[in-house]
């Protein structure tokens, strides 16, 4: 089964992270690294310990992108999108594909994630087969694609840089009536907001709030109209605003510094400018 099966990462200066997961994985594994930044050496370093091919783009594109690009190079039937800050075992990863044989018509698949609470909202009908429930959202940070449905979806949406491509992808497979399954019995840990080294965490805050409020905006503005986006983000707009203002008072920093980002979000999306922010380093 495992010539079937492709696994594939997008990375921004996450080396140790990823050469950790390297480590853990079985070696006849097929494996696409996709890394956001101009990093030319990590490809030697990675070549020390795995068989992986390695893809250094010149300048980050964001998560959707770059997995994007991963898929378009993957000729197996599936391919699997890990994130680094999840704690997954190669026997975790077999009975997926496992799964994934079984059912044979579905567009994505994913395992129960532990720390995740999950709600009726989420599910379309549960127990559609044994510990198997049809989904209307999963986690993004495991995905399993069945690459002949896939394509004819045409994967991330590259306008998305990061936050909501997931939730995109998921909505555009479910309205165009491809089947998106949550494996129970197949569990995972997921981190969030580990991925990247630690050094580099307070510009990475930044720019998360920054893409989240842009993002949110973008995303029900393309599937519900303009007002309807606009209406989602108001009080957000509000809030933000007010509480950049009172920590900058406060000499906060930090909390400035957030609130400035989710401010700017807001407004770029509103007035319909592309993600074009990006992390300084």
């Amino acid at each position: 089964m495992k010539k079937d099966l492709t696994i594939i990462f997008v990375t921004y200066h996450s080396e140790k992270n990823l050469i950790r997961y390297l480590k853990q994985l079985k070696k006849n594994y097929k494996i696409i690294i996709i890394e956001n930044s101009s990093n030319y050496k990590l490809e030697k370093t990675i070549k020390a310990i795995s068989n992986a091919k390695v893809i250094i783009n010149k300048k980050n594109t964001g998560f959707g992108s770059g997995a994007n690009l991963a898929l378009k190079k993957v000729k197996t039937k599936y391919a699997l999108h890990l994130d680094l800050d999840t704690t997954f075992t190669n026997k975790s990863i077999d009975k997926l594909l496992n799964k994934a044989f079984k059912i044979d018509n579905f567009a994505i698949i994913g395992p129960k994630i532990k720390n995740f609470k999950y709600s009726n909202k989420h599910f379309i009908k549960k127990k559609i087969f044994k510990n198997t429930n049809q989904m209307n959202f999963i986690d993004g940070c495991c995905l399993l694609f069945n690459m002949k449905q896939m394509k004819k979806i045409g994967f991330f949406d590259s306008n998305f840089f990061l936050y909501y491509e997931e939730t995109d992808l998921l909505k555009r497979c479910i309205d165009s009536d491809k089947n998106v399954y949550m494996v129970e019995d197949v569990k995972i840990f997921h981190k969030g907001r580990s991925s990247s080294d630690s050094k580099m965490s307070s510009s990475i805050e930044e720019h998360r709030n920054w893409h989240y409020m842009w993002s949110k905006f973008y995303f029900f503005k393309k599937h519900y109209g303009y007002f309807y986006a606009f209406i989602k983000i108001f009080r957000h707009i509000f809030s933000s605003l007010i509480k950049y203002l009172f920590f900058k008072l406060t000499m906060n920093k930090s909390k400035k510094i957030k609130y400035k980002a989710r401010f700017n979000g807001c407004l770029n999306s509103i007035l319909l400018r592309d993600s074009w922010y990006r992390i300084k380093i």
